[in-house]
């Protein structure tokens, strides 16, 4: 018979039965387990050894009186889409809690303000050339404006496949820095030669405010024509000369870049440095003067204000850093939105109808152009749903913008004006869907992505950038007058994707293109699982292994692993040559015999354990 011992006397001559570590050295040559570095024997007669991993989804149920997307069964693949983008651009992610199923991360050329649909918006073309950097536009009465150097010209139909302008004569000289218009007279200041005037019944220009002054800005607002020049701000009412100002800034390096109607007041923007600044002012109660100007806002430091436009009591804040929009409480003071932000400065804007319209310079690499914001759809406080707009494949900043005959045009400096077309619309275009994530950070497979559209013409494209890792190409959708397509999706798998549409008009006729009606990617979720192992050990007070006998402590041993459930923690498991890191799930304890009249049993304890994976 053997030396008599328990799990703290090493065998003669033979390897350490348990130390404490956290693994045995004597698995699996003498031991096939071990738990928390105790080796232990198996019960395989009991049919309970073996491995399984975990489900990989829990069952789910629908409880909704509609029935939805969770109706459907959760083993299967998971679908993420859209079928409406009204809500506009902005969006990073699409699936988090903050997230809109409307809205998108950004677009070029598509027109997402139709509810349900997404189709290419109109090209351009342009209608005047010009290297100059002063491009100015205004509409007065049938007329469109456009002033350009030292000079002005206008036209009645500048949507002509030619388009002829009339000069307008007698320009006092000096560049043309700024026009403004009552709906018939327009006003021009030019560089020291203060403001000239014309109207829709004649072509010259004639003196209205004398004088050498340069103003820089002019609007026409609440009956009055407001002007900047330097720090000084003015308030015309007749022609003549210019008189006082109606208030010079303390800091005479403040520069006043605009002005816009609210409301009840005027609102007069300018910026010295860093600093922007928006003034208020109301017309007296006897209607005969403005009051003092006093601050109304200001924006962040750095943040500098380049153009201000009021649009049924809204007013439109361009900056450096993009477009704000904002509107008034009872005492005039502005309420501020978030910023949408762009990647040039907006120095222009203009209304129709439920949209405004506004210079988005250098959108990318390729092309400038406009930007709208929906005045009907709000994402927050005074922050509407947006988006890029019609684009012409030149760089410049926009400078000025005019709606004629509910269709847009734009001025690029250094390269001239140009107009929105009326059927033709762009080549190509995209939308950007943002990433999305199905819920959960795990791996997923984009098994198959989806199409839906009207009867299609043209083409559309679908690209996947997983994880950041750049776009990649999936077959095109180019089946005329078909309405749906599955295509086979990537087999990367990956933890975040972000979708790319690519819209591409008709080959045979250029006023028709794609409309898509839903996009849908089906992906199968791959969650790493934990591994589940049920372990049955032999507790026996005595065992013969390789002709050696074991004691154990069958209630010391069972103490042991209880713990593990009153006091889970990690520990590992060892099972031939592999260890694992795992938790005890359970412990279910047979006894089976007592070989003393004390009534210690023996048995075979069933531990349940599972596996924690990285």
């Amino acid at each position: 018979m053997g030396t008599l011992i328990d799990f703290t006397t090493a065998y003669t001559g033979g390897p350490t039965f348990y130390t404490g570590t956290g693994v045995s050295s004597i698995v699996p040559d003498i031991f096939p387990v071990a738990i928390g570095g105790r080796p232990y024997m198996l019960d395989m007669k009991s049919n309970r050894f073996g491995r399984a991993f975990e489900q990989r989804l829990r069952d789910s149920t629908d409880d909704a009186n509609i029935p939805g997307e969770s109706a459907l069964n959760p083993q299967g693949l998971w679908r993420r889409g859209q079928v409406s983008w009204h809500k506009g651009s902005g969006q990073k992610y699409g699936d988090t809690a903050e997230g809109v199923d409307t809205r998108f991360s950004a677009s070029k050329n598509v027109d997402p303000w139709t509810k349900g649909q997404l189709s290419l918006l109109k090209s351009t073309a342009q209608i005047v050339s010009s290297a100059n950097t002063n491009l100015k536009m205004v509409v007065a009465g049938t007329r469109l404006y456009v002033a350009d150097g030292t000079g002005a010209k206008h036209t009645s139909d500048p949507y002509a496949t030619s388009v002829s302008f009339t000069t307008v004569t007698s320009p006092p000289g000096g560049d043309l820095n700024c026009i403004a218009t009552d709906g018939y007279t327009v006003w021009a200041g030019f560089t020291a030669h203060g403001i000239h005037s014309t109207n829709t019944g004649t072509s010259a220009f004639s003196s209205y405010i004398t004088g050498t002054d340069t103003f820089t800005s002019l609007a026409y607002v609440k009956g009055r024509l407001m002007a900047g020049a330097g720090a000084s701000m003015y308030n015309f009412t007749t022609s003549g000369g210019p008189g006082a100002a109606l208030y010079t800034h303390p800091n005479g390096q403040f520069s006043w870049i605009g002005f816009a109607s609210g409301q009840n007041h005027i609102y007069c923007a300018g910026f010295a440095g860093n600093v922007s600044l928006i003034y208020r002012t109301a017309v007296k109660a006897d209607g005969t003067s403005l009051d003092i100007p006093t601050i109304a806002a200001e924006l962040p430091f750095g943040e500098i204000v380049s153009s201000i436009y009021g649009y049924l009591s809204y007013i439109v804040i361009g900056t450096n850093r993009g477009v704000r929009l904002a509107t008034s409480d009872d005492n005039g003071n502005l309420i501020i939105g978030p910023m949408l932000e762009t990647p040039g400065t907006v120095k222009c804007a203009s209304g129709d109808g439920r949209f405004i319209w506004f210079g988005w310079t250098n959108f990318d690499s390729t092309s400038t152009g406009l930007g709208r914001l929906d005045l009907s759809q709000y994402n927050s406080v005074n922050e509407p749903a947006y988006a890029s707009d019609i684009m012409v494949d030149v760089q410049g900043d926009v400078i000025s913008v005019a709606n004629y005959d509910e269709r847009r045009l734009f001025a690029v400096s250094g390269q001239g004006f140009y107009r929105e077309h009326a059927s033709v619309v762009a080549s190509s275009g995209y939308v950007e869907t943002g990433s999305w994530r199905w819920g959960i950070p795990d791996p997923k497979f984009a098994t198959f992505v989806d199409f839906r559209t009207t009867p299609l013409t043209g083409s559309l494209g679908f690209s996947l950038n997983l994880d950041n890792g750049g776009y990649e190409s999936l077959a095109d959708f180019a089946s005329q007058g078909n309405t749906e397509l599955t295509l086979a999706g990537s087999e990367t798998s990956f933890g975040e994707g972000a979708f790319k549409i690519s819209f591409t008009r008709s080959s045979t006729d250029t006023t028709v293109g794609p409309t898509l009606t839903r996009w849908q990617v089906r992906a199968f979720p791959a969650p790493k699982r934990s591994e589940l192992f049920s372990v049955p050990i032999l507790l026996h007070q005595r065992l013969n292994r390789g002709n050696r006998e074991y004691y154990f402590d069958v209630e010391n041993e069972l103490a042991f692993l209880r713990d593990f459930i009153k006091d889970t923690r990690v520990t590992t498991y060892q099972e031939g040559e592999e260890t694992f890191t795992v938790i005890v799930e359970n412990i279910e304890w047979t006894p089976i015999d007592s070989n003393t009249k004390s009534w210690m049993f023996d048995g075979t304890a069933v531990i349940t354990l599972r596996s924690l994976t990285a």
